[in-house]
């Protein structure tokens, strides 16, 4: 049957194009799914394209056809297991790894790798298609997860990131020279202008707190090596509020307008270090990683220079 949409356009969808206002009052739908599922839409009981722009006053009408469920499946997927029991895996994720699938990413994702490596283990919690995912890292960034294998495990991981008690320590390469250490608290949502992307946003408005710490490490050529504490876990919330100071991440497509000049198959961003307390036995867990080899070389060659 599909779910219908109506809504009349206020002052601030005047002169926008159709598909952006669209994907700014429901963010679930993003501008390139409204068009790839070929989903009519009607202006003033008119059928218009959705590059069709909107003026105060304007009704639109459009229904999102029913999503059929993806097909989760055990797939071969190369990454690390540092450390399994019963009730936990700590993973290594690669570059270029979605977390779980969607339908951008249908298959070809961890959580298809962790159902070949623990089969039926996995939490339940997290849905068919998020099975034993207690916290994700994007797909251009590299490192340390935890999963969980049952539902008792996942409860009590997700008790302990909610009451931020997981310490998640990160490694990047930023552009530029900033301070040597610093504490940015800059409240994140969603971009107006862009569903894909989060940015800065008062929380008059509806920007949810977000609190980063870091020190840097090393100065480099026009660069900074740092270390970075999360004290909050939004989405993007890293590459943004480096971003917004003026040093982006190295090799950040979404944040940065240079990221084609590294070569990066991801992003200069790495969580390093995870630490947290094992669900079951209460014991304190720490792991820690070498930096993935391509950030690890472009820290040798920006030292050189």
């Amino acid at each position: 049957m599909g779910t219908p949409h109506k809504f009349r356009a206020d002052a601030a969808f005047d002169g926008i194009r159709l598909d952006s206002a669209i994907a700014q009052k429901y963010p679930q739908y993003t501008r390139s799914y409204l068009k790839s599922a070929d989903i009519p839409v009607t202006l003033n009981g008119k059928p218009v394209k959705w590059s069709a722009k909107l003026s105060e006053g304007d009704v639109i009408q459009f229904d999102i056809p029913d999503l059929k469920p993806l097909d989760v499946v055990p797939q071969d997927i190369p990454f690390d297991v540092l450390y399994s029991d019963n009730d936990i895996a700590v993973i290594n994720k690669p570059y270029g790894l979605p977390v779980h699938p969607s339908h951008g990413h249908p298959d070809g994702t961890l959580v298809n790798g962790l159902l070949h490596r623990f089969g039926g283990k996995l939490s339940g919690i997290g849905g068919v298609e998020r099975p034993g995912i207690v916290h994700r890292l994007d797909m251009d960034t590299a490192g340390l997860m935890v999963v969980a294998l049952n539902d008792a495990a996942h409860r009590d991981l997700s008790r302990q990131f909610m009451d931020r008690s997981v310490r998640k320590i990160y490694h990047a390469i930023v552009k530029g020279n900033p301070p040597p250490d610093g504490r940015l608290e800059h409240p994140l949502g969603r971009a107006p202008n862009n569903p894909l992307k989060r940015a800065v946003v008062p929380e008059s408005a509806g920007g949810r707190p977000a609190v980063t710490e870091y020190r840097v490490l090393e100065y480099l050529a026009e660069h900074a090596y740092i270390v970075i504490k999360l004290l909050t876990g939004r989405t993007h919330q890293i590459r943004i509020h480096f971003a917004y100071e003026g040093f982006p991440v190295a090799g950040d497509p979404i944040y940065s307008r240079h990221h084609r000049i590294y070569g990066l198959s991801g992003i200069a961003l790495c969580a390093k270090e995870l630490r947290f307390a094992h669900p079951v036995s209460g014991e304190v867990m720490s792991f820690m990683i070498d930096l993935p080899a391509e950030f690890a070389a472009l820290l040798e060659k920006l030292k050189k220079h």
